[in-house]
C-alpha cells in the first residue's frame, strides 16, 4: 500500500512540473532588457542637437537702452554712463576708507548695476524658420529630454 501511495505522489509532482513548464512557455517570454547607457547618450545626442538647432536660429542683439542715450527707471531717464557711477564710487571707497568692507560691498554693487543693465538691454530674437524646422527642433529637444529623464529617474 506504501508503494501504491508513493508512485502516485510521484505522478502527481511529474504532471505538475509538466503544467508548470507549459504554463512558463506559454504566457511569459523573456523581457528584453534595456541598455540604459545607450538611451542615455542617445537622449544626450538628441538634446544637444535640438538644442544646437535653435541657438542657431536665434539671434541676440542690444536693444536702445544704450541707443537711446539712457536707462528708463520709471519716467525718469538715467545716462547710460551714469550706470558706471557705484562702481567708480566704490573703487574710490576702497582706496580711502579704513574700513575697506564698505568699500568692496559699493564696488560689488556697482559691478552688478552694470551687468544688470548689459543683460536688460539684450534683445533675443526667433529667426524665421520653416514649420518643419521648428517642429523637428523641439522634437529633438522633447525628444532627448523623455530620453534622459525615463533613464535618470527610472525604478530599478
Amino acid at each position: 500500500m506504501a508503494d501504491r501511495d508513493i508512485k502516485e505522489l510521484e505522478e502527481t509532482v511529474r504532471r505538475m512540473r509538466k503544467a508548470n513548464e507549459a504554463a512558463s512557455r506559454i504566457g511569459t517570454q523573456p523581457k528584453k532588457e534595456s541598455n540604459d547607457l545607450l538611451q542615455f547618450f542617445i537622449g544626450l545626442i538628441m538634446l544637444g542637437a535640438g538644442l544646437f538647432w535653435l541657438f542657431q536660429k536665434t539671434t541676440v542683439s542690444t536693444s536702445g537702452i544704450f541707443a537711446l542715450g539712457g536707462w528708463m527707471l520709471g519716467s525718469v531717464t538715467i545716462p547710460s554712463g551714469a550706470v558706471i557711477l557705484p562702481f567708480f564710487i566704490g573703487v574710490i571707497l576702497l582706496f580711502f576708507c579704513d574700513r575697506r568692507i564698505y568699500g568692496w560691498i559699493v564696488t560689488a554693487l556697482g559691478l552688478a548695476i552694470i551687468v544688470l543693465a548689459i543683460i536688460m538691454s539684450i534683445q533675443i530674437r526667433f529667426t524665421r524658420t520653416t514649420m518643419f524646422e521648428f517642429v523637428m527642433m523641439f522634437l529633438l529637444i522633447g525628444g532627448g529630454c523623455g530620453l534622459l529623464l525615463k533613464v535618470l529617474f527610472r525604478k530599478r
